[in-house]
């Protein structure tokens, strides 16, 4: 195979990998500290992609379009814990899961009566120019997908791992019985938990519209993009997420120089069937746990 076949062929798979780690990080706060998956994380995708687009169209900069947005996406995010989770919080984990959808379907339905049904796009940031390198071509926002993701994998384990607030959050998820015991309010954790979910989503949002485009109808195909780099990788374990959304990114990319557009989604779900044979808790648990 000709190199610069591979060599695009890895620049898409990193790509690719990157959005769907973030995309599966937004699953892995949320999960590791309530125990819901939250099924309307593509909405803040597609929230962060439209408010951007939308921001952007009235003359605002693109990249405080982009900080706008993200934090409006934050805040609908602690909408959901406040308004949906919260008031549901006696009730089964399961029946928590099942209300995200319908706030999903709340919020795809509110973006079409505003924004229709059509597809919108972004320049590429600062209007980066693609890059051709070995004879493959880097389209001009992929350095800004990479590096963003980057910069946000390593802002999340700073946080988590030398912040007051962080190390509360990974208490309540190691043991939410001994963090109320020593003060710590799982509510407020959960909270948080909502809110950071949203912002990653709304970067994830921001970020690929200038690659992929946006309309009020892709959360549901991100919530699923979400779940398989978290469910790949292992839900519970951040960089297992991470690990996930490359295997991920990775299989797509190759799959779709093999066989048509369209279809190439079913290596994503081959792999998420094999790691459930072989490793049921995801790619980074030990051989045969359950």
């Amino acid at each position: 195979m000709d190199l610069s076949i591979v060599l695009q062929f890895f620049i898409s798979g990193v790509n690719l990998g990157c959005i769907y780690a973030a995309l599966g990080l937004g699953f892995f706060i949320i999960y590791s500290v309530t125990r819901v998956l939250n099924l309307a994380q593509g909405e803040f995708v597609m929230l962060g992609g439209m408010l951007t687009v939308t921001f952007y169209s009235m003359g605002v900069p693109i990249l405080l379009s982009t900080l706008v947005a993200v934090v409006i996406a934050g805040l609908l995010g602690g909408v959901l814990y406040r308004g949906v989770i919260h008031p549901a919080r006696n009730l089964s984990k399961a029946t928590q899961t099942f209300l995200t959808v319908g706030f999903a379907f709340a919020i795809e339905g509110i973006a079409l009566l505003i924004w229709g049904w059509e597809y919108r796009s972004l320049p590429n940031f600062l209007g980066t120019p693609n890059i051709h390198l070995g004879g493959a071509t880097i389209i001009g926002q992929t350095p800004w997908v990479t590096g963003i993701t980057l910069l946000v994998v390593t802002g999340l384990f700073f946080f988590f791992g030398h912040t007051i607030q962080g190390k509360a959050l990974r208490a309540c998820a190691d043991n939410p019985l001994g963090a109320k015991t020593i003060g710590i309010s799982v509510e407020r954790m959960s909270l948080y938990a909502f809110i950071l979910a949203g912002t990653l989503g709304g970067i994830a949002g921001a970020i690929i519209t200038p690659l992929t485009m946006v309309s009020y109808s892709i959360g549901f195909p991100m919530t699923i993009k979400g779940l398989l780099a978290a469910f790949v990788g292992g839900i519970t374990r951040a960089e297992g997420v991470i690990l996930g959304g490359m295997v991920l990114g990775m299989a797509e990319a190759i799959a779709a120089s093999l066989i048509p557009s369209g279809y190439h989604s079913i290596f994503a779900l081959i792999i998420l069937m094999a790691v459930f044979l072989c490793q049921p808790r995801g790619l980074l648990s030990s051989p045969g746990k359950t």
